[in-house]
């Protein structure tokens, strides 16, 4: 299959920026051809999942993947981390700075992020510190990290009073998603990835969430070109958002459709895997438009329509099957005061007018969103 390449630009920056996404098959055995003027003659430092390991009999993937590099570089350094969201903190952080400054890099060397969207986050926040800052490249091998995370350059770790709270603005040199390692994960994984391209269509494209409706039988069996569509139109539509709004000072605050809800949900899984982030999400863009049919800016039919679809796609659409989660409507409000797209102490939410029609509410009414959440919640 012929794979396909995207170039994101930045052209409102004083010198302009780009960047390649390929998304394709069978480009991990080649990755070190593929990388090779970004990586020859400077130190590769490759920082994976520890899902991951150099044993082929492993992890095959991965195996070829590093032989590909390390036969087109100078020196080349792996450092594990554990998955899940629990490593997003300042400890395992700082963990990797000191790893990294040990193998004595310097300012041309590179860091390459193998892994999911936390190892995306904070191999992509290390690299953007250490040193003041030096290069990192995206191989993201979830379905999440592919459609979302490792595109548009945000990273970060979490602190305790709440998820990505501490991160920079950092873009990736190059982005390669390969489609075959897709198949190697867990279904679980796959799924909760599957929330991250529905949200493109609830955000600004109809037709995209009409074809996914259409094509859902087809996705959940891993059909290649279905798989390469949705990953390709997933990041053109993020593209298209983050490279006018690269900062999230206005119209990029539309790809956190769900993540208000998602994040404080997370909150109380303790990130421990009770939880994890996809599902929140599903879970929150279904409050979203619960909440947008709540204040009756949003019809009950398109509610029931996206609920269907998370539905059919293996996906939660309620808190109400997390009952470990403890979570409770006045523990949620406290957890919305610490999120990033509050302006003045005041609440902000992404909600939609119907589906394919996300906008910024600014200025939400607490007892509104109190009401709803008791409904949702407490009920």
């Amino acid at each position: 299959m012929k794979p396909t390449t995207l170039n994101i630009s930045f052209s409102k920056d004083i010198n302009k920026r780009s960047y390649d996404i390929q998304i394709g098959t069978n480009l991990l055995a080649n990755a070190g051809l593929i990388l090779r003027k970004f990586i020859e003659n400077r130190k590769v430092i490759v920082i994976h999942d520890n899902y991951f390991s150099l044993n082929e009999n492993d992890n095959e993937y991965f195996y070829k993947f590093a032989k590909s590099i390390e036969a087109n570089c100078k020196n080349i350094f792996f450092i594990s981390v554990r998955g899940g969201d629990k490593t997003k903190n300042i400890i395992e952080f700082n963990e990797i700075i000191e790893k990294m400054l040990s193998f004595e890099i310097d300012r041309e060397s590179l860091v390459i992020a193998f892994g999911g969207g936390v190892v995306g986050d904070i191999a992509g926040f290390a690299s953007s510190v250490v040193l003041r800052g030096i290069n990192f490249i995206q191989v993201p091998t979830t379905l999440l990290s592919q459609v979302d995370s490792s595109v548009g350059g945000k990273t970060g770790i979490n602190s305790k009073m709440g998820k990505n709270l501490i991160g920079a603005f950092h873009q990736p040199l190059v982005v390669i998603s390969d489609i075959n390692i897709l198949e190697s994960l867990p279904k679980r994984e796959f799924y909760a990835g599957l929330a991250e391209v529905i949200k493109y269509g609830l955000i600004n494209d109809i037709d995209f969430f009409e074809w996914l409706e259409k094509e859902c039988e087809q996705i959940l069996i891993y059909n290649p070109s279905k798989l390469q569509t949705i990953i390709t139109k997933s990041c053109e539509i993020k593209a298209e958002i983050v490279k006018n709004d690269e900062k999230e000072i206005g119209q990029r605050a539309l790809l956190n459709l769900g993540h208000t809800f998602a994040h404080a949900i997370e909150y109380f899984g303790n990130y421990d895997g009770r939880i994890i982030h996809g599902e929140a999400v599903s879970i929150g863009i279904c409050l979203a438009f619960k909440f947008s049919s709540f204040l009756g800016l949003c019809d009950d039919t398109d509610t029931k329509r996206v609920i269907t679809l998370f539905n059919r796609f293996k996906l939660p659409t309620s808190v109400k099957g997390f009952k470990k989660l403890h979570l409770s409507s006045t523990e949620m409000m406290e957890r919305f005061k610490f999120d990033k797209k509050n302006k003045r102490n005041q609440l902000t939410f992404i909600l939609n007018n119907s589906i394919g029609k996300s906008f910024i509410h600014n200025n939400v009414d607490v007892e509104n969103l109190t009401q709803f959440l008791d409904k949702e919640i407490n009920a």
